[in-house]
């Protein structure tokens, strides 16, 4: 497999985070807010602490984009993307679609990343040219090609509800067979799984996305921006089964 060492790495790396954010659950006594009221804890900057030590420890020159610290910058051409808590509120309430996201970035390309659920023990991985697995098994996107028949989800329903991109998204949500809410990246892997066809988001971050779109391509579905670019970094994000891409994106045109 490529970057097996890179992915084996990361699959130890997020047992062990996974295994202290389980333990700290029942211990949380502080919830602080950032500037646009998402929360975070402790546990939030330990985790992204925990892994950005770990993969320094084995890469050196590498450098990081956290949710939580930041950019630091390395020496090499790759940078890590980290999310240590994603879906913190879910943790908070005791909702187990909370997960540990980590992506490899080598001269801006995505080339690996993981998507670890402690709560429940899923675990998804993916590589360049090197397919998309969960807990071992090979996953691929759904092949449903036309909308009525879709189950899909979207982000960002309610909080762009009066905005042009709101509306798009709830007219093309309601053709579909039948659409829901799964809560942060859950929703990205049902569409690398083929349970679910495809996903919208309009407000997740560059760290929210990372190892997920990577998941989704290499189990045979595509991820992009409104303007077809594939990148994680626009404001809005597809990822979606090939046979329903086209029309899924077309709704933006």
């Amino acid at each position: 497999m490529p970057y097996e060492t890179e992915i084996e790495l990361l699959k130890e790396i997020v047992l062990v985070v996974g295994e202290y954010q389980l333990e700290m659950q029942p211990k949380l006594k502080k919830i602080n807010l950032k500037e646009d009221r998402s929360p975070f804890t402790e546990v939030d900057v330990n985790s992204e602490n925990m892994i950005k030590e770990k993969i320094s420890e084995k890469f050196t020159d590498d450098g990081f984009l956290g949710e939580e610290s930041g950019i630091t910058y390395g020496k090499s051409s790759r940078r890590w993307i980290i999310d240590p808590l994603d879906g913190t509120r879910p943790y908070i309430h005791g909702i187990p679609t909370h997960s540990i996201l980590i992506a490899l970035e080598d001269k801006g390309e995505l080339v690996a990343g993981i998507a670890h659920f402690p709560a429940l023990k899923e675990t998804y991985w993916a590589s360049k040219n090197g397919g998309a697995f969960c807990n071992g098994e090979k996953i691929s996107v759904s092949k449903t090609d036309k909308i009525e028949d879709c189950m899909a989800s979207g982000l960002g329903v309610v909080e762009e509800a009066n905005e042009k991109n709101g509306k798009l998204l709830i007219e093309i949500l309601n053709k579909c067979d039948s659409f829901y809410g799964f809560m942060d990246a859950y929703s990205y892997t049902a569409v690398a799984a083929g349970k679910m066809d495809f996903f919208v988001s309009l407000l997740d971050k560059a760290w929210d996305r990372a190892p997920l779109a990577i998941i989704v391509k290499e189990a045979g579905g595509i991820f992009s921006d409104f303007d077809g670019k594939e990148t994680i970094y626009s404001k809005e994000f597809i990822v979606s089964n090939k046979n329903m891409f086209k029309e899924v994106l077309e709704n933006w045109a």
